[in-house]
């Protein structure tokens, strides 16, 4: 056999040997740190964030509607003239105010939906609606359509003259009758439109 054949494969059963040590060193240094990695942090056995809750920038639904509705609930209204008036002085941009049998209708234009929503407003109908219904004024319930710039209506409320009546007695706080009356709020979403075809 040549003798430079057999250094040669003498020299690469040495590198082999020298490279399965070397991996076998390490792995096991690789574990090590995986170990102390495991031990130095513990299970975390809560949400990261459970105890760091970072203050909303906008009030909480609750928060408004307990402000809200009391503003116009202890107004004198008599009629639904005057409760439109007195949405007006709220600067509530109201385009009609009606009774369509035993139902008050209302249409209003909501020019800060993209910054407040529709619960800035719908609470202060509701405050507006109970105070109407103290009067001892007889309806079943106040339907109010939500109108945008355009205006077109893309939304609608309802406050029923029962929570109403309810609120007025006591039985229930002002978040409990604005949660009740902002339920039946519905809303349609458009699409935003794009005016660039697909070919520019």
């Amino acid at each position: 056999m040549d003798r430079d054949a057999t250094e040669t494969g003498g020299r690469t059963r040495t590198r082999r040997r020298f490279l399965r040590a070397g991996t076998v060193a390490a792995t096991a240094a690789l574990a090590g740190c995986i170990e102390e990695m495991g031990t130095e942090f513990p299970t975390n056995e809560k949400w990261p964030i459970s105890e760091y809750v970072p203050s909303l920038p906008v009030a909480e639904r609750s928060a408004i509607l307990e402000e809200r509705i009391p503003e116009l609930a202890g107004a004198d209204i008599t009629d639904p003239e005057g409760l439109g008036s007195a949405l007006e002085e709220y600067d509530m941009a109201v385009e009609s105010i009606e009774r369509e049998r035993d139902v008050v209708t209302l249409e209003y234009v909501n020019t800060d939906r993209h910054d407040e929503g529709n619960i800035h407003d719908v609470a202060l109908l509701a405050g507006g609606y109970a105070a109407l219904i103290e009067t001892g004024y007889d309806a079943v319930a106040l339907g109010a359509t939500i109108l945008d710039d355009a205006p077109a209506s893309y939304g609608s409320a309802t406050v029923e003259t029962t929570y109403a009546e309810e609120y007025n007695a006591g039985e229930l706080t002002a978040a409990e009758y604005g949660e009740l009356v902002v339920s039946t709020i519905e809303s349609q979403r458009y699409e935003p439109g794009v005016d660039v075809s697909p070919d520019e």
